[in-house]
């Protein structure tokens, strides 16, 4: 994850909020702690604060994009057959009351997993991480996880039984220009030669 001073909680409502400040009569517990982050940031490095902030109140919607899926998108790992399905970065990554929002980029990756075997199996996708280049690796951003709903990244399957997991990561926009892998734990070596996805 990224240091403290380049992620930042940020109210959903932070705009409307924004709007109808001078209608409060004292600032919420989540204005004074959004205020203490803000302060934080700000002094530990002023531009990249100010960078963050824009995007923290900037439309979701804005800061996404879909990436092209990849070319060889599948793996197999024991009876289970896995496919990247989908991948989308943003900046933002929005929940119920809050949303979390990063100078980096939140890498969401859509896998699709079945399992074709003859017995229940289980898909564990909690210790899965991206490499990039240089060996560089990146664990599930869990609190993103959480924040999206996301967190189960572990489910028995039944024969025949498919079913999509969502993970997060929090990369640099660098990692996204090419030679990112998704590798997953327990994944045999097979067609792909060392038991990864490569996201290209």
């Amino acid at each position: 994850m990224a240091p403290p001073w380049k992620a930042l909680w940020v109210v959903a409502v932070l705009a409307p909020a924004l709007l109808v400040a001078c209608d409060r009569p004292s600032p919420s517990a989540d204005d004074r702690t959004l205020a203490r982050l803000k302060e934080e940031a700000a002094r530990q490095d002023p531009a990249a604060a100010e960078r963050l902030a824009q995007v923290a109140v900037a439309e979701p919607a804005a800061t996404r994009r879909t990436l092209p899926v990849p070319k060889q998108p599948r793996l197999a790992a024991g009876p289970l057959q896995m496919e990247v399905v989908a991948l989308t970065a943003s900046q933002v990554v929005e929940g119920q009351k809050v949303s979390l929002a990063t100078e980096d980029r939140f890498l969401r990756v859509q896998l699709a997993v079945k399992n074709a075997g003859a017995a229940a199996a289980t898909a564990d996708l909690s210790r899965a991480a991206l490499v990039g280049a240089g060996q560089r690796t990146w664990a599930v951003a869990r609190d993103v996880q959480r924040l999206a709903g996301t967190a189960a990244l572990v489910s028995g399957l039944a024969p025949g039984e498919s079913r999509d997991f969502v993970m997060f990561f929090e990369v640099p926009e660098a990692a996204l220009a090419g030679g990112l892998k998704l590798a997953v734990s327990g994944a045999e070596a097979g067609r792909n030669g060392d038991g990864v996805i490569s996201l290209d």
